[in-house]
């Protein structure tokens, strides 16, 4: 997160079993073994091991494009691409959605699921808690606001982020109560809409994609320049997916399924699905933020 909207001092919610919904059955079939493979079907990584046999758990939340949730789905880039995972390794996927975007992490740490999705980008401080996967696609982030603010306007500003995002403490140290964190996307640009904010951090992906079927009259999205208050603002982020430091072996899987997606178009491919510029999905080396 950044979404990473992008997004993003988390809770882990009580309820977060019963937010347990079948998100896809891999294309070799439901319930299928990943250590052993199920019928036809042969995992790329025959000894992977994860929570639940067969089965690839998701903590995630509503973040599009990165994530989309729809009644027991979810799509969006990082939905797809995960599908696009669970069918290399014979694996049911199902998602958690309890406890929004603050659920992701402390999901993923405490061994509740296999891995997180929404936005999340790979930062120093995220290496000492999970394992960061290789960068799935860059992701700039940006100024949302209805009167054109860029990154170094803000001071005596409302500002606004979403619970985990990277940059939130160096915001809220600089900005102080006039930076506030909230748990979701719609009630952050409600409020910028009706003008109880002057503006919102997020990714930039997010914020265009969700104007084109929910304008807000005069909005602009200008990505974010070097800021000394905001050290996080120096580079442009990579999208990973985090899993447990416990289980290498699954972030080490994920990082070869992530590479050969990349190499035989399948991330090209779903960012053109999305509307979003292919280029961002050749991140370069892995970096930190």
């Amino acid at each position: 997160m950044s979404r990473t909207t992008r997004s993003l001092v988390r809770v882990l919610s009580a309820g977060t079993a019963a937010g347990l919904v079948a998100l896809s059955l891999a294309a070799c079939g439901g319930g299928g073994d990943a250590s052993a493979g199920s019928g036809d079907c042969t995992p790329a990584h025959p000894d992977l091991k994860t929570l639940t046999q067969g089965e690839l758990t998701v903590a995630s939340y509503d973040y599009a494009p990165a994530t989309i949730l729809n009644g027991d789905t979810v799509t969006g880039m990082e939905g797809d691409l995960i599908a696009e995972i669970a069918k290399m390794e014979c694996l049911k996927v199902t998602v958690s959605t309890s406890g929004g975007a603050g659920a992701v992490i402390p999901s993923v740490q405490s061994k509740r699921v296999d891995i997180g999705s929404g936005n999340w980008l790979r930062t120093k401080e995220r290496t000492k808690i999970v394992y960061l996967s290789t960068p799935l696609w860059s992701d700039p982030q940006a100024i949302v606001s209805k009167t054109g603010l860029t990154s170094d306007q803000l001071e005596g500003k409302k500002i606004d982020s979403v619970a985990g995002n990277l940059w939130n403490d160096s915001m809220q140290k600089w900005l102080g109560d006039n930076f506030k964190i909230y748990q979701d996307d719609e009630s952050i640009y409600g409020d910028l809409k009706a003008g109880r904010i002057d503006a919102l951090v997020a990714s930039a992906a997010s914020a265009k994609y969700r104007f084109k079927d929910a304008p807000i009259e005069g909005a602009t999205v200008v990505d974010v320049k070097p800021n000394a208050n905001v050290p996080q603002f120096a580079s442009v982020g990579q999208v990973m997916l985090p899993s447990s430091l416990d289980n290498q072996e699954l972030g080490k899987a994920l990082d070869e399924d992530i590479k050969k997606l990349r190499e035989n178009g399948t991330i090209k491919s779903i960012l053109e699905k999305y509307g979003i510029d292919p280029s961002v999905g050749e991140p370069g080396e892995p970096s930190l933020l």
